[in-house]
């Protein structure tokens, strides 16, 4: 064949965008003699790739944590360094990216449970799908009185439900109990605890992390004080997620709680399909090396800084 007809071949097709179809009309071939003089012109290096890769889309770095803790994905925000002194800014670039994440998995009969904080508000804030999905979305995590009301799991799921569509499925519940008996009695009149003792019918758990430090969500909400933050740091518990608790080694550890809160648990969590961590910044360092290690994450969406501290 002659070298110009494959040259002219491979251009209309991968410059020009014109299907294999269109192609074998053109010149009177047949489709599957298209994709073979495709083939060809790629094994004699008339087409030759180049993946163009400008500092700013960091793919090394992606793969390199991906390929570290056996991830399925990693995706990083690389305009932190620029605006590092603007919080405001780094939060909505990363909330932008973490919302073209999920815009890209959406479709239709999908449940997506979610957990609460900042980082997820401002990544479903930035969503802007222009379709409405039947799906349904689920709480998992009990109310905080004196929360802002945006940071709620209730809040993020309707914020979310609003975005994209869906049912909401809320948790009209304190975030902790005095009594264990009293939990399960208004759990089961809730409607939810098929969801929370069931996560096999969940395709996706959105969630954060957060430190063990005055700088918790937890504790600027009033839910930590600082006796239990101490506790939690004699244990040598760094991070949690969902109020499950654990070290930096990633193993997940009992803090007297668990029995009385809203929430999903670490071993319910586990069970779930797909697990997308959305979190960032220097106080976070510790616990997202923690998750990581514990093997509960299936993608990450972080920052260029985190990233490069957490490859360290």
């Amino acid at each position: 064949m002659d070298e110009r007809i494959l040259a002219r071949i491979a251009e209309l097709f991968y410059v020009y965008g014109i299907s294999q179809y269109e192609i074998a009309e053109k010149f009177n071939f047949s489709k599957a003699k298209v994709c073979r003089l495709i083939k060809k012109a790629r094994k004699k290096k008339i087409i030759e790739f180049n993946i163009k890769k400008p500092e700013k889309y960091r793919i090394d770095l992606e793969k390199k944590i991906e390929d570290k803790f056996g991830l399925k994905e990693v995706v990083i925000y690389y305009g932190s360094c620029l605006i590092k002194d603007d919080d405001k800014l780094v939060f909505e670039g990363v909330g932008s990216i973490g919302a073209d994440y999920i815009e890209r998995i959406l479709k239709n009969n999908l449940n997506i449970a979610v957990g609460g904080g900042k980082t997820l508000y401002h990544t479903f804030e930035e969503i802007n799908s222009r379709k409405k999905y039947k799906i349904n979305i689920f709480s998992t995590l009990g109310g905080i009185s004196l929360s802002r009301a945006e940071y709620q799991n209730n809040d993020l799921i309707k914020m979310l439900s609003e975005k994209i569509g869906g049912i909401c499925h809320s948790i009209y519940l304190p975030i902790m109990f005095k009594k264990i008996e009293d939990k399960e009695l208004f759990l089961k009149e809730n409607g939810l605890y098929e969801m929370l003792n069931n996560p096999l019918i969940i395709d996706y758990y959105i969630a954060s992390v957060g430190p063990i430090s005055k700088k918790s969500h937890y504790y600027t909400l009033d839910f930590f004080d600082e006796e239990f933050i101490k506790i939690l740091q004699k244990k040598s518990i760094c991070g949690e997620i969902g109020l499950n608790f654990f070290d930096i080694e990633g193993n997940f550890v009992k803090t007297g709680i668990e029995d009385k809160i809203i929430n999903l648990s670490i071993n319910k969590i586990r069970e779930i399909k797909s697990k997308i961590i959305i979190a960032f910044g220097m106080d976070k360092i510790t616990p997202i090396k923690g998750i990581l290690k514990s093997e509960i994450p299936d993608i990450l969406i972080t920052d260029e800084p985190t990233a490069i501290e957490i490859i360290k």
